[in-house]
């Protein structure tokens, strides 16, 4: 009786030959076309199966044969539960290679991240060795992009390292869980759950940070929330007609949770005022959109409700220790928040530290106590 290798996964898989794929729409996605068939640790990726003389000319001949072998590369090995099958033991993504079954933990994408190979999710770490072009997503474990970063997202359940820099055009969206370095950022939004870097300038961007936040030259516009500290080397600052501001002393991924419901509700209380104005405008309307303005409105209770708790962590959390300290110059018109305490740059300032004594935010010098 022969024995079928059959797979869990696309032997033949090829990532230079990728496809755009028809949607039940009939419209065709060019953005997701399957970079790399992701796998986990403990999944099945092959198993060797009985099959009748009958069955054999239906069956690929490569995986046909009389005798069970065991094409095992690295990262694969025999189910100890079930000896007929073959799992992964890492994460990572699964191929053949010189005529084994292997999975690779670090996947390589040699080009841009764009049209050729869509968007690129990954379960283990990820490097680019080109640009993240405008419109795609890379999402890894640890990210690193050799590259830029234009009008794109990149999310890591680690750390992130941008070897060129992010070039928003306001779309871009940056976030990781660890840390998160770049060595410049412009109209884009950061978050790092721990430490975010900047070994350049920062314009017209938003920063969050739930430990600290450096920017070794200049943030010039745009809004930096870190719950520790914040650090400015070289300015702060574009002047009174450009908006800087700094929150600190509050955990900023609550603060960012916040943000984002806040203009939840105030689309949603658009779309309510909206919905009432067709109602009463046209009593034709009303029996069309009532019960979805119930609906909306019963929405918006929930949400309130819920920003109401997290108003409560972001207060309950709040770090009288957290400091801006700027070596260099702060320009007129910075706005510095440490907890519910505020003030205001009325005039250009140089090498100051910025801390909260005495539920007052006193400005000090020199910026940094040796």
């Amino acid at each position: 009786m022969p024995y079928y290798l059959h797979h869990y996964f696309d032997p033949d898989f090829d990532y230079q030959n990728l496809k755009p794929k028809l949607q039940k729409d009939g419209r065709v996605d060019h953005y997701n076309l399957d970079y790399v068939q992701n796998v986990i640790a403990g999944q099945i990726l092959a198993e060797w199966k009985e099959v009748d003389l009958t069955e054999v000319d239906n069956l690929d001949s490569r995986f046909v044969s009389e005798k069970k072998h065991w094409p095992l590369g690295p990262n694969v090995a025999i189910n100890p539960q079930n000896k007929n099958q073959i799992i992964a033991t890492a994460n990572g993504y699964v191929f053949y290679f010189e005529g084994k079954i292997a999975v690779k933990t670090v996947l390589n994408v040699r080009r841009d991240v764009d049209f050729h190979t869509g968007n690129v999710y990954f379960v283990g770490d990820l490097i680019v060795h080109g640009t993240v072009r405008s419109g795609f997503e890379v999402k890894g474990h640890n990210v690193r992009i050799k590259g830029n970063v234009e009008a794109a997202k990149v999310y890591a359940g680690g750390s992130i390292l941008i070897e060129g820099g992010v070039k928003g055009g306001g779309e871009a969206e940056i976030i990781a869980q660890e840390n998160l370095k770049t060595s410049f950022c412009e109209k884009s939004f950061l978050f790092s759950g721990k430490k975010l870097i900047i070994d350049g300038s920062s314009i017209h961007s938003k920063l969050f940070a739930d430990e600290y936040i450096i920017v070794k030259d200049r943030m010039q516009g745009g809004l930096g929330v870190s719950t520790k500290l914040f650090f400015a080397q070289n300015q702060l600052g574009g002047g009174m007609g450009v908006k800087t501001e700094i929150i600190l002393g509050y955990k900023a991924s609550f603060i960012k949770k916040y943000m984002e419901l806040e203009t939840k509700i105030k689309d949603l209380i658009k779309e309510i005022e909206n919905l009432k104005l067709k109602i009463n405008k046209n009593d034709i309307y009303k029996e069309e959109y009532q019960d979805k303005l119930q609906s909306l409105e019963i929405k918006l209770a929930k949400m309130k409700k819920i920003m109401d708790k997290n108003s409560e962590k972001i207060n309950h959390n709040f770090n009288a220790q957290a400091k801006l300290v700027v070596p260099g110059r702060i320009r007129s018109g910075v706005e510095v928040s440490i907890g519910p305490f505020y003030y205001k740059v009325d005039e250009d300032l140089e090498n100051k530290r910025f801390e909260l004594e005495k539920e007052e935010i006193k400005l000090k010098s020199p910026a940094i106590v040796k």
